[in-house]
């Protein structure tokens, strides 16, 4: 946990659960998963499981389950992940890619107009 008022500069690595209220000027690379509290400002990629914004990034926010904005997120930067939620109020300047979603099979009443 970085708290808040304290400054990180560099990147940071692991395979536990992550939680930022504080300001982090790096990359996050972790195996679990990262939480951007609404303190929390990040200068850098976020790569993870899963990974939920209250605050604010400046970068690409990678996830291999998902990404979630909540109504006070700031983010200037990409968003890729399998599954997408962004909340009314969230700010996103930037791309987002669904990756991981496979298209409907032809002829699927999802594919039919």
């Amino acid at each position: 946990m970085i708290g808040p008022g304290s400054r990180f500069v560099g990147d940071l690595f692991g395979d536990e659960d992550i939680l930022i209220n504080g300001r982090l000027e790096g990359r996050i690379r972790v195996e679990r998963d990262v939480e951007i509290g609404p303190t929390g400002d990040v200068q850098g990629d976020v790569e993870a499981r899963s990974v939920r914004v209250g605050g604010k990034v400046r970068g690409q926010v990678l996830a291999t389950e998902r990404v979630e904005l909540s109504s006070s997120a700031v983010v200037q930067g990409s968003l890729q992940a399998p599954k997408i939620i962004i909340a009314e109020g969230a700010q996103l300047e930037g791309q987002v890619a669904m990756t991981g979603v496979e298209p409907p099979p032809a002829g699927s009443k999802e594919t039919e107009g």
